[in-house]
């Protein structure tokens, strides 16, 4: 896919964060196997994370702790009951997706987040200590898998 089809592709399924929320995007970086873009508004930064043939990802941040206070906007639909937990297996197993499958991806992703991330959109990050507690258990449970995976071998 050529860099103005992914550029087109995520100002069509984005439009509605800029639009309703007031974010812009202030960054684009193109790298070997995919892409990172960053959208802001005054009070929230949103993180495209796409590489190719893997599923994208979102991740949300608080414009003045970015590196302290973020998440994922998948850990906050576990969070909310929208999607089940994953298991510790699944980290070891990488999601694949055909590029003709991105757009509706990309726009899922975007509906997902207006829907559910309406509060972290508005600056109000209250939930973010539980979503980052999530992360956190999930990643030991992945370090106990490993451990365990890898002594079998």
């Amino acid at each position: 896919m050529k860099k103005s089809e992914f550029e087109r592709l995520v100002d069509k399924s984005f439009w509605e964060l800029e639009s309703k929320f007031g974010f812009k995007r202030t960054e684009t970086k193109f790298h070997k196997h995919g892409c990172i873009v960053r959208f802001q508004n005054a009070t929230t930064l949103v993180i495209l994370n796409y590489d190719i043939t893997s599923l994208p990802w979102l991740e949300i941040a608080d414009l003045k702790q970015p590196e302290e206070n973020k998440s994922t906007l998948e850990w906050l639909l576990v969070e909310l009951g929208v999607e089940d937990s994953p298991s510790p297996e699944q980290a070891f197993h990488p999601t694949k997706m055909h590029e003709s499958g991105l757009e509706a991806v990309l726009q899922t992703k975007c509906q997902q987040l207006l829907q559910y991330g309406a509060g972290l959109l508005n600056g109000d990050f209250s939930i973010m200590p539980k979503l980052q507690e999530r992360a956190r258990k999930y990643a030991l449970a992945c370090e106990r898998y490993a451990k365990i995976h890898k002594t079998k071998k």
